[in-house]
């Protein structure tokens, strides 16, 4: 994973990586160009000066979709640090005080702990755990501070705090999530910022009009799906090549968009998973070959990820209409799924050029990679 003022954190070699990562930071180099004049620098036997070319060179950087969450096994023992700590923690705190006073401890410790873990330190994967709690976590806080109920309580209940009350605290938990993300400039932040956002809008919507949301939740949650999704095509737009953070960033929101759309299109479709018939069934095979169309134009695989398991149901219910025992049904389930990310993933540049040449050019052409 990358921040934004992030270096490259490759394997030591002859070159002076702390100059190297001094480049980086002072805007000399970008990440991209680091990571190749390290590469050109371990290998200048070669022919360019480059390494030969392995599998994973061979797909392009875009197809590729790298995204760095550790540099080493040093970031996880990190981790597994900042776990046990702030369990620890928030278990003492809460032995003495009220949940708003636990969340809002747990939340001042993890600030602390990213002003040395990601601001000086820029370690990776601490940096995105530390990202991934602050926020709910602050969230958290502000509003038990205000429910004056131990456990929280239900925020659309009739017994709930006022919402001249609860919204301008939750617009103060939200902007909290929103200053760490500016102060440390972990890309993860922004889907993190984003799925608050969702929540600020799912509480204006009950407050607007009660009952609205629970009557047409998959709408709600189609409509923020888009607009991450949306987001995620404006980064994905600004870095074609996938060279920078933007693609870091446009990743995590298309993580964070798929979801919500894929069950949100289900949930308005199909009656229930739980016994598809045929028709269905067919329905929901039907619509995951749509999203992966969708997928494969904008050289994004969360969505294929999302609607797999889903995928799986409806296979699953078919293969078993052909009388076959409930572990052979399953077998052929599994082989089935497997086989199909495994064709779709070994020959996934050659589907997108098949499948985005009529596009090549078009109003796509600046929101993705190119097709050739």
């Amino acid at each position: 994973m990358r921040t934004e003022r992030d270096g490259h954190g490759g394997d030591a070699t002859p070159l002076d990586t702390a100059r190297l990562k001094a480049a980086v930071d002072a805007g000399i180099l970008s990440d991209a160009q680091a990571h190749r004049l390290t590469a050109f620098w371990s290998a200048p036997d070669t022919p360019g000066g480059l390494p030969s070319e392995t599998a994973a060179d061979a797909m392009s950087r875009p197809d590729a979709e790298e995204v760095r969450f550790a540099r080493g096994f040093h970031d996880v023992f990190v981790v597994i640090g900042l776990v046990l700590f702030l369990f620890g923690l928030g278990f003492a705190v809460g032995q003495m005080g009220s949940t708003a006073l636990t969340a809002a401890t747990l939340a001042l410790a993890i600030w602390g702990l990213s002003e040395y873990f990601a601001k000086r330190l820029r370690l990776a994967l601490p940096s995105f755990v530390l990202t991934v709690a602050f926020a709910p976590t602050f969230l958290f806080a502000c509003l038990a501070l205000v429910s004056g109920d131990e456990t929280l309580g239900d925020l659309f209940t009739q017994t709930a705090p006022p919402p001249g009350l609860i919204i301008p605290v939750t617009f103060v938990g939200i902007a909290g999530g929103a200053l760490h993300y500016w102060r440390f400039r972990v890309p993860v932040g922004i889907a993190v910022v984003a799925a608050t956002l969702v929540f600020l809008a799912a509480l204006l919507v009950e407050v607007a009009v009660p009952g609205l949301l629970d009557r047409h939740l998959p709408w709600f949650t189609l409509a923020a799906g888009l607009a991450a999704f949306a987001a995620a095509m404006r980064y994905d737009a600004r870095d074609p090549a996938r060279e920078t953070v933007a693609s870091d960033k446009g990743f995590w929101l298309h993580l964070l968009a798929a979801p919500l759309i894929v069950h949100s299109v289900l949930a308005l479709t199909v009656s229930g998973l739980d016994e598809l018939a045929t028709g269905d069934a067919l329905v929901v095979i039907a619509l995951f070959v749509g999203l992966s169309l969708v997928a494969v134009l904008v050289d994004r695989r969360a969505l294929l990820v999302s609607g797999l398991g889903t995928f799986g149901i409806a296979v699953g219910n078919l293969v078993a209409q052909a009388n076959l025992s409930g572990e052979t049904a399953l077998a052929v389930t599994l082989l089935i799924l497997g086989a199909f990310v495994l064709l779709l993933g070994s020959g996934w540049r050659r589907v997108r050029r098949l499948v985005g040449r009529p596009f090549a050019g078009g109003a796509l052409a600046p929101f993705v990679p190119a097709f050739d």
